[in-house]
């Protein structure tokens, strides 16, 4: 659905936009709260095979693989899947195992690499916490670059961190 070897104007916006689509996939998190918004993801793929759904029509849970119909829609970059118009549960209790990266696969500028993730539970290992923003988001390295790790899903309390802390793994 996200797929796109064309930067555009911002950062690799989907050619889909508009277009109503039909698609499968394991809920690999729901964003806390009120509002039932998650991901989904592609078991079966490691690359460009996660999406972010944001409809407050279907509450499902982690694990579940569902089978949706809904419109492609870009928000400031970012795929997704609004105006859900069916949705079935095909199994519960399934899961997915994070891909594991590097943190200079994602990076933090734009790029055709970091794109292809966007919207999957990936792992980054042997991380430093090399800096944290105004706004609480980390900047990580694993000596391969930097990335980001931001709160705006995270469910529970936000870890306090300090630069030049080092961690086994972190998965998001």
């Amino acid at each position: 659905i996200q797929y796109t070897e064309d930067q555009g104007q911002y950062c690799y916006e989907t050619p889909m936009v508009g277009e109503p689509v039909v698609t499968t996939g394991v809920v690999t998190h729901v964003k806390p709260g009120s509002s039932p918004y998650f991901f989904i993801q592609d078991p079966d793929n490691n690359y460009w095979s996660g999406i972010y759904v944001h409809d407050t029509s279907v509450n499902p849970d982690v694990g579940d693989k569902l089978e949706l119909a809904g419109t492609v829609n870009e928000y400031y970059s970012f795929t997704q899947l609004i105006d859900v118009t069916s949705s079935s549960t095909i199994s519960n209790g399934n899961s997915i195992n994070p891909i594991s990266i590097s943190t200079g696969d994602l990076g933090i500028a734009c790029s055709f690499e970091g794109e292809g993730y966007e919207g999957m539970l990936v792992k980054v290992s042997n991380i430093t916490i090399e800096g944290i923003d105004e706004f609480g988001n980390w900047s990580i390295n694993d000596g391969s670059g930097q990335t980001m790790v931001d709160d705006y899903f995270f469910d529970g309390d936000w870890p306090s961190v300090s630069i030049g802390e080092e961690y086994g793994s972190i998965t998001g």
